[in-house]
C-alpha cells in the first residue's frame, strides 16, 4: 500500500493568472469549511486587476494559517466556472486529471489528519505559514484513476444521503 504513496508536487502545479482585464468574476474567500463563499469585504475603490482568477476545478488555499485555528483554509471551484480571489492565495491546479482527479484529492484535504498536519508543517513567528513548497511536499496515496472515482463516487453517496437524513428530520421537526 504505501508504494501508492507519492508526493503531491508531480501532481499540481500553481496558477497566477490575474484579472488584468478588470472583468467583473464575483468575489469569492475560502472557508475553513473547506468551499468557497461569496466575499463580504468592503471592495470600494479596489483595484481588481491585482486579484487571481480561479477557474472551474482549481484549488485555492490560503498560506497564512495563523488566524484560522486548527483548520486550513483550502476549496476546490465547482459552483463558477470562474471568480477572483485575493492575491495573497495560492491558486493551483492538477497538471493531469488522468492520473489524479480534483474531487478525490479534497476529499484528502478535508480530512483532519491534512489539517493537522498543514499546521504541522506551518512556520513562521508572527505568521505561520504553509507555503507553496510544503505543499509540494504532502505525500498522499494515489491509486489508479478507477480506483479513485470509485472512493469519491461512495463519498458523494453518503453525503446524499445525510442531506436527505437532514431534510427528512426538518421537515418531522416542523
Amino acid at each position: 500500500m504505501k508504494s501508492t504513496y507519492k508526493k503531491l508536487g508531480q501532481y499540481i502545479r500553481e496558477i497566477d493568472v490575474r484579472n488584468t482585464e478588470n472583468k467583473d468574476y464575483s468575489l469569492l474567500g475560502v472557508s475553513v469549511q473547506k468551499c468557497y463563499i461569496p466575499s463580504i469585504a468592503n471592495t470600494i475603490g479596489t483595484d481588481f486587476s491585482k486579484y487571481k482568477v480561479v477557474r472551474k476545478n482549481q484549488f485555492t488555499y490560503i498560506p497564512d494559517t495563523s488566524r484560522r485555528g486548527d483548520k486550513i483554509g483550502i476549496a476546490l471551484l465547482k459552483d463558477y466556472e470562474e471568480g477572483l480571489v485575493s492575491n495573497i492565495y495560492t491558486v493551483f491546479e492538477i497538471k493531469d486529471i488522468s492520473k489524479l482527479n480534483p474531487d478525490y484529492l479534497m476529499l484528502w484535504f478535508s480530512r483532519p489528519e491534512f489539517d493537522r498536519y498543514a499546521r504541522f508543517k506551518s512556520h513562521g513567528s508572527v505568521r505561520e505559514l504553509f507555503d507553496w513548497d510544503e505543499m509540494c511536499n504532502v505525500v498522499l496515496p494515489v491509486p489508479s484513476i478507477e480506483e479513485q472515482l470509485e472512493v469519491v463516487k461512495a463519498s458523494q453517496a453518503i453525503e446524499k444521503r445525510i442531506e436527505l437524513k437532514k431534510k427528512i428530520n426538518d421537515n418531522l421537526a416542523a
